[in-house]
């Protein structure tokens, strides 16, 4: 054994003090504590208070006291003590056959006292040591009985009582313990014991756990550490520790299923490869008269603000259990990458097509009033500029002011445990950012249609008018449905998840399909070439000789004229083979002269001097 430390209280130390002792020897955390104090009560609330004991407490006295028992109760289990003598001795008197106990009864039934002192099983001893001495001996005299009685052993209800050199009793001091119902037992030495020693002494929450919580009594078993180990572990979890030990069901908290994970990666795969198969036709039919026409750079940005949107799938299915968890960071990331992808891959997408769309209106406003009007890459890519400015605007402050954050609520709980709840992302003002990013689309979607509508009679075949409207039309459908809906099952995880990731995956599958789908079948039935698309357009021309105002297209200039586009809206007036709308390129017809007037029964004046025919 080694002595680790020694600390000396003041007499009759209160808790106060005995705690700073009972913090010192946690640090320490010996194997037994020796406590030499006449009122253990102190020393064991100490103990209790700072949640700490050694394996093994040994009082000097104490032990085996009714008024210390009675003031512990549970706690006095597995405390030592060491007497000279303890009534659980399994001994028996040589003369009057008496047992420890049954002395101690036959005290206790004399002096109604409910502790037995050692002192008065010594006293009582030493008649029957005289006896056998007297009758060992076989006389009276004192030097004779005195040789005896110091050569001898006798066995009495004290003990095995036998003397050395020095007159002095050299039986060994008894180490008594509680037992786990409370009872005294003798512990050693072995050949006296009344039971075995019960070493380590459990901790606090270990005992509180067997002996005040639900836990074994459920069936299940408490740890070293005091907490409960469930008997089905896979239905069932531990929580509390000590008296507050049990087995509750397992928290349900309700993450998105996998096999709807599944579903939302497919998606986005399925935007992601059809996105990739678009860019690439695109870039092979690049020289194309109807790709060209369609302006291979606003069918990119279509659909990189495809893709960018539908990317906002992948962080919307990120979880995670409560904010102590390790990957918080990285939800906390993915609940504000959905606005912020869901939001900037819009406005690529909705500013693309609402470009296009505002070319033809400023085309056909232009030619309504007999001007001309030369419309450049810096017209449309300003409209883009204010729409992602301002969402980007929306998103920064949204960003910054009040982002949102990984929360989960509990739904129901056990005696303050969780075992169901529900995580979402939060935020204080979030809402109102919401609200603002879904109304301003909204509002452009909204706009757009009204453009779409005022240039609806303009021909669609190439001007891909009835596409884009069709376009604009279901990203606004979806997205006013899609809201609200998504709204009234937000608490219902799987559906919520669900709604947004199919309203993301139809808003921009969808449109690809819209604007890209026409084209493709254009191409594959050939109707791409030059020649087709002339005599496409010949072929719808009514035949009239009504010429409005032909000198109004000046050498050198391009002018649209109205009442002739309301006759037929297919004519496209050009110079040097370039189109107004951009959807004929270095004809051979019109490379010769720099200007052509066009009549509207679909003739051609080659030049000034020719005649309408």
């Amino acid at each position: 054994l080694e002595l680790t430390s020694a600390q000396e209280v003041i007499k009759t130390p209160n808790i106060t003090v005995l705690e700073m002792v009972a913090q010192k020897l946690a640090q320490e955390d010996p194997d037994v504590v020796v406590t030499c104090v006449y009122d253990c009560v102190p020393w064991m609330k100490a103990m209790r208070n700072v949640n700490w004991s050694p394996k093994a407490q040994v009082f000097t006295v104490c032990v085996g006291l009714h008024g210390f028992a009675e003031e512990m109760g549970p706690d006095a289990e597995y405390i030592m003590g060491v007497t000279p003598w303890e009534s659980s001795l399994d001994i028996r008197d040589a003369v009057t056959g008496l047992s420890a106990r049954d002395f101690a009864d036959m005290f206790q039934q004399e002096t109604s006292d409910v502790d037995v002192p050692f002192q008065a099983a010594s006293a009582a001893s030493v008649i029957s040591i005289a006896v056998q001495a007297l009758e060992g001996s076989d006389t009276t005299d004192e030097v004779a009985l005195s040789q005896y009685i110091a050569s001898n052993n006798f066995k009495t209800f004290y003990g095995d009582v036998g003397f050395d050199s020095n007159g002095q009793n050299n039986a060994r001091f008894l180490l008594i313990q509680y037992d786990t119902s409370g009872i005294v037992r003798t512990v050693f030495p072995e050949e006296t014991s009344s039971g075995p020693i019960l070493y380590p002494m459990p901790s606090w929450d270990r005992r509180d756990c067997a002996k005040l919580s639900q836990c074994e009594v459920s069936g299940d078993t408490c740890t070293i550490e005091g907490k409960c180990a469930c008997r089905q572990p896979d239905i069932y979890r531990p929580v509390g520790a000590g008296e507050t030990a049990e087995c509750i069901p397992r928290e349900d908290m309700n993450f998105i299923n996998t096999p709807l994970l599944g579903m939302g990666y497919f998606l986005v795969t399925a935007v992601l490869i059809f996105a990739a198969a678009t860019l690439i036709w695109v870039y092979y039919y690049r020289k194309n008269m109807l790709v060209r026409a369609s302006q291979p750079m606003f069918l990119t940005l279509i659909v990189f603000g495809s893709i960018i949107s539908s990317l906002s799938i992948i962080p919307l299915g990120l979880e995670t259990e409560y904010r102590d968890s390790n990957n918080i960071k990285k939800v906390d990331a993915a609940c504000m990458a959905v606005p912020w992808l869901w939001g900037i891959g819009f406005a690529v997408t909705f500013s693309a097509l609402f470009a296009k769309v505002m070319r033809v209106k400023l085309l056909y406003k232009a030619a309504s009033k007999m001007k001309r009007r030369k419309i450049e890459s810096k017209d449309v890519f300003s409209i883009m500029f204010i729409v992602l400015a301002i969402e980007t605007v929306i998103l920064l402050t949204f960003q910054f002011v009040s982002p949102l954050r990984w929360e989960r609520e509990v739904l129901r709980d056990i005696n303050g445990n969780a075992v169901e709840s529900v995580g979402r992302c939060e935020s204080e003002s979030g809402w109102w950012f919401f609200a603002a990013l879904v109304g301003f689309n909204i509002l452009c979607l909204f706009y757009a249609l009204v453009l779409c509508f005022q240039t609806k009679h303009i021909p669609s075949d190439f001007a891909e008018s009835n596409y884009i409207f069709l376009s604009v039309m279901f990203m606004f459908q979806v997205l006013v449905l899609a809201v609200p809906v998504s709204a009234m099952v937000r608490d219902n995880t799987n559906v919520f998840y669900f709604m947004r990731a199919g309203a993301i995956f139809l808003q921009n599958f969808t449109v690809l399909c819209i604007i890209f789908g026409p084209k493709m079948y254009r191409i594959y039935k050939k109707e791409d070439s030059k020649a087709t698309v002339r005599r496409h357009l010949m072929s719808k021309q009514p035949k009239s000789s009504a010429l409005r105002d032909v000198n109004a297209v000046s050498k050198g200039s391009v002018a649209s004229i109205e009442e002739g586009m309301n006759l037929h809206p297919n004519v496209t007036i050009a110079r040097n083979g370039e189109s107004s709308d951009g959807f004929v390129e270095n004809d051979s017809q019109l490379r010769d002269s720099q200007t052509r007037r066009v009549c509207f029964d679909g003739s051609v004046i080659s030049n000034e001097n020719d005649t309408v025919q």
